[in-house]
């Protein structure tokens, strides 16, 4: 989300608490008798807002900003209390936290408008709020399934199905790719209903996680709609769909799509993984993108080292077979080339 997107967030709920300050006597009117239940909750409301709002004050210290966040999630949490079935307190726990601890590493946002308290670098990750966030946001669709907030957003992007996937994502259990899944099958199947079209990053994304997931027919399906869209303009879509296609024991096939982008895209492409640009989960899964596009330029010794690490990263055991099965390929190639060699993987394999 842009940096115009979070302050409109911001100021969005500095208007509703104000709405909220001014309807609260028009409400008793209506009402006719006291409702406790509904003015702690516009009470809880209002102050939760108001502390969500100062936490994004300039100059505030850490410490602050951090009080005022606590403050806000603390006043939502009490007009949950007051109103069990309302879904809007839920929302508002899950956009304060990701706006403070998770959105700051948008490259899009500049640092003068970053929260001071999360880390700015793409790389980083905070799991702790990321499953907190998942939490709040799981108690909001439960009671508002057709909140429109789950389909297209206010802004132009899905409002929480793409960044909560996006959370599961990085938090990479088997459970959270299954969710992630889910969410962008959400995302497709609203966007197809309204007649929007489809979104390749979530395209690119669900072919991503149907891999990850070993769901290898699906993921090379997903990854072809995906090229057949937009997504051909992206290397690392084209990547994926080679991963894929290696992975489901057709090498040749990913050598060859991997050679038909140029060596020039294979320098890109290790560019803006080293950005965070592109990133992978878990971390080690970019030793195998690395690897293979070595070996589809001849660079066997950099292929080996990349699969070496790939190897010892741990990273998504049930591919590692084939990992192995590239590394014996290019040793056996090298043999028969009369270089002499001491494998330097021997030791992962015990």
């Amino acid at each position: 989300m842009s940096a115009r997107s979070r302050l409109a967030v911001l100021a969005l709920l500095g208007a509703l608490g104000t709405a909220a300050q001014a309807n609260v006597w028009d409400d008793a009117i209506k009402r006719g008798r006291p409702d406790p239940a509904q003015d702690t909750y516009d009470m809880e409301m209002r102050s939760g807002d108001e502390h969500a709002v100062l936490g994004n004050a300039r100059g505030l210290s850490r410490k602050e900003v951090l009080h005022q966040v606590q403050l806000a999630i603390t006043s939502y949490k009490n007009a949950a209390a007051a109103k069990p079935n309302e879904g809007e307190p839920y929302f508002r726990i899950g956009r304060t936290l990701y706006s403070f601890f998770i959105e700051c590493s948008d490259v899009l946002i500049s640092p003068p408008l970053r929260s001071p308290l999360c880390n700015p670098d793409p790389r980083a990750f905070d799991p702790k709020h990321a499953e907190e966030i998942i939490e709040a946001w799981n108690a909001f669709e439960a009671r508002a399934p057709l909140d429109p907030r789950f389909g297209v957003g206010v802004f132009g992007e899905t409002e929480i199905l793409f960044r909560r996937a996006i959370l599961h994502t990085k938090l990479a259990t088997r459970p959270n790719l299954e969710a992630a899944a889910s969410d962008y099958e959400k995302i497709l199947a609203r966007q197809d209903a309204a007649g929007d079209g489809i979104d390749e990053n979530v395209v690119g994304n669900l072919a991503e996680t149907y891999m990850m997931l070993n769901r290898m027919d699906e993921a090379i399906e997903m990854y072809k709609t995906a090229l057949r869209g937009g997504g051909a303009g992206e290397t690392s879509t084209w990547y994926g769909f080679a991963v894929a296609l290696d992975r489901d024991e057709r090498t040749q096939q990913a050598l060859e799509v991997i050679q038909s982008l140029g060596d020039d895209q294979r320098t890109a492409f290790r560019d803006k993984v080293i950005k965070g640009v592109t990133f992978f989960v878990p971390e080690g899964e970019k030793h195998y993108y690395f690897a293979l596009s070595d070996e589809a330029f001849g660079r066997d010794e950099e292929a080996i080292d990349n699969w070496k690490k790939y190897i010892a990263s741990g990273a998504h055991p049930e591919f590692q077979p084939r990992a192995k099965a590239h590394v014996d390929a290019l040793l056996k190639k090298k043999r028969k080339g009369g270089v002499p060699f001491d494998p330097p993987w021997r030791g992962i394999l015990r």
